[in-house]
């Protein structure tokens, strides 16, 4: 069900402030309503900031952590009590990255310099002697590496002399030595062959400055090998920063709780579940010693959040429920009808007692390690729960691991007509309930004779038309089918104006079935992948045993046998939720379920890294 909302108005004097904001988020029953000028609390929301970025720093660093390794556990005083330790912690962690990229990219600006340098290293002359004397000039410069000897013949023809050095990016660095009377023309026959004049990167002797810049690049190494070690150090207090990072995440929630202000008090705006109110009142007069605390109901024109009160089994499938579209406050809540009937598709598409085994199993046993929490715990649930009805139809059609034994019902492989009737029988089943829920709605909202008319009348026509099918009910089914026709024809165009306008209505309602029998149609996807399971599961059992025989073989067969249904477990789990899901939503929703409410989203603890050792109860003081 939905639960209605109350809108509470919160006034405090300002120094019990943190107090109440901290309360308030212990208790986790108020969902605050921010006004147009919200509070900054960039500060607190820049630390979180950084601690989830220090987490990202240090991941390439820490231990790997067992998929199934428990989490931190801690108080909700702890959570919520600033950690001077985790605050160190932050800034050693950024300090040490800092110094990393600092010395890394000094060596890369280290090993630029040194590979631009690196081809005069061989010069033995100063880079200040290229000047030259009065009588005599060089000059130094870059030549293509296949022009290399042809820059030294063109030099010694013109009375100069070359020396080759190294080769880098720029080409084969090179030295021109020559009188000043014959400069002119040699100059002219360098340039033709491409000889472009460059000085060394340097002054004095380049091997000596090579030598000293990879000195320093030894030493800029083993900069960034300490900031390196230090980062690795600090990845072992990972736990530490985790648990800062969720007190950031607490702390800024509560520095962005949006109240407004006057001269002495602040006050505050926000939805509370109606059957919470007194929670919250407790733990806010817990917190402060003078506060007012009202609570009215939504104003019109006020859209209040959405929270579902279910039971343990349903509120599980309120995660496929919100995939779709939360529902709107007001609305009938669909779920209660909804997760029957997706628990029951989703093990029929299933359909194998062994595959139900292991998922109840093997799901299970995650669920006991890794605990999954929030919309995915609810997710895994949803595939937990649906592993007993995959045992229940795997055994009424005598399906293990692809294997028949006993069935109680039929066998799909064997007779797939059969089973696309009795998918069909359950579409259409499915289908009523979904109309059903709206016939509710429309009498809750005193429109009976539109329950009639647009459902009630459709569910005679299209069970009058199954009932054709069987020699028993035919008379039964053609009453039924006339009757509900009849009221389609001559009450779905009661809206329009006009005699002609109700005539065409009618007709347009009545060709309506064309929809229904394509909502239909649309179940014998259940025998798709029902068949589809089956048939690979049969598969798998029939090459592992075409390699067995021997010690070997069996080892192989063993192998395809495992690997086979697994991976057939796989995908039959992926299609099988995704098709039972588009179901709900095309062939179920569309009888009766609009949505587009928005979740109920209160200011609340809600860590991402540790547990909360306390109870709810404990938290707020109730």
């Amino acid at each position: 069900m939905i639960v209605p909302m109350k809108k509470a108005t919160l006034v405090i004097l300002r120094e019990d402030r943190d107090a109440v904001t901290e309360a308030l988020q212990r208790c986790g029953e108020l969902m605050p309503i921010p006004p147009e000028d919200l509070p900054p609390g960039a500060e607190q929301a820049e630390e979180s900031l950084r601690a989830a970025e220090a987490l990202r720093l240090i991941r390439p660093y820490q231990e790997k952590k067992g998929m199934f390794a428990p989490r931190k556990a801690v108080t909700a005083a702890e959570l919520l009590t600033p950690d001077e330790k985790g605050r160190e912690l932050l800034a050693q962690i950024e300090e040490a990255s800092a110094a990393a990229e600092g010395a890394k990219a000094r060596m890369g600006e280290l090993d630029a310099r040194m590979e631009e340098l690196r081809p005069w290293a061989g010069m033995d002359i100063p880079a200040e002697a290229l000047s030259g004397t009065r009588s005599a000039g060089v000059y130094s410069g870059y030549i293509d590496p296949q022009k290399a000897d042809a820059l030294r013949e063109a030099a010694e023809t013109q009375g100069g002399a070359v020396s080759i050095l190294g080769s880098g990016p720029q080409g084969t660095a090179a030295l021109i030595y020559t009188y000043r009377p014959e400069e002119g023309p040699l100059l002219e026959a360098l340039a033709a062959l491409g000889f472009s004049q460059a000085a060394p990167p340097c002054t004095g002797l380049p091997g000596d400055a090579l030598a000293a810049l990879a000195e320093e690049r030894r030493s800029a190494e083993a900069s960034w090998e300490a900031a390196q070690a230090k980062l690795r150090e600090l990845a072992r207090s990972r736990e530490e920063l985790e648990l800062f990072c969720d007190q950031s995440d607490a702390a800024g929630e509560r520095a962005q709780t949006p109240y407004s202000k006057t001269v002495q008090t602040v006050y505050l705006e926000g939805w509370v579940r109606s059957d919470r109110t007194e929670r919250l009142r407790k733990a806010v007069e817990k917190a402060a010693d003078c506060c007012y605390l009202a609570f009215s109901d939504p104003a019109e024109g006020e859209t209040p959040p959405t929270v579902t009160k279910n039971n343990r089994f349903v509120s599980q499938f309120e995660t496929i429920t919100d995939m779709f579209s939360i529902p709107a406050n007001g609305e009938l809540d669909p779920n209660p009808v909804m997760a029957p009937w997706y628990w029951i598709i989703f093990g029929l598409m299933m359909g194998d007692a062994g595959y139900g085994l292991l998922m109840v199993l093997g799901i299970g046993l995650f669920k006991k390690l890794k605990k999954p929490r929030g919309e995915f715990g609810k997710l895994v649930n949803v595939l937990f729960f649906s592993g007993f009805t995959t045992i229940l139809w795997g055994v009424l059609f005598g399906s293990y691991f692809g294997e028949t034994w006993h069935p109680i019902l039929f066998v799909p492989l064997d007779d797939p007509m059969r089973m696309l009737v009795f998918c069909a029988v359950l579409g259409l089943l499915h289908m009523f309930s979904g109309m059903a829920v709206q016939m509710a709605a429309s009498i809750k909202a005193g429109r009976f004779w539109d329950a009639i008319f647009d459902q009630f009348s459709w569910m005679m026509l299209l069970a009058g038309l199954g009932l054709l099918f069987l020699p028993q009910t035919r008379t039964v089914g053609a009453a039924l089918a006339i009757a509900g026709a009849v009221i389609v024809l001559f009450t779905a165009g009661r809206a329009k104006k006009g005699v002609f306008g109700k005539i065409i209505g009618g007709f347009g309602g009545l060709y309506g079935i064309t929809s229904y029998m394509s909502d239909i149609l649309s179940y014998s996807r259940i025998l798709a992948l029902s068949l589809s399971s089956g048939v690979v599961g049969m598969v798998m059992n029939l090459l592992a045993g075409m390699v067995g025989g021997t010690a070997v073989g069996f080892v192989f067969s063993l192998l395809i046998y495992v690997v086979g249904h697994i991976f057939n477990l796989a995908m039959g789990l992926l299609s099988a939720y995704v098709h039972d899901s588009r179901l709900q939503y095309i062939e179920f929703f569309n009888k009766f379920y609009e949505g587009g409410g928005y979740a109920f989203r209160p200011l609340q603890i809600n860590p991402r890294f540790v547990d909360i050792t306390d109870s709810r109860e404990n938290q707020g003081g109730n």
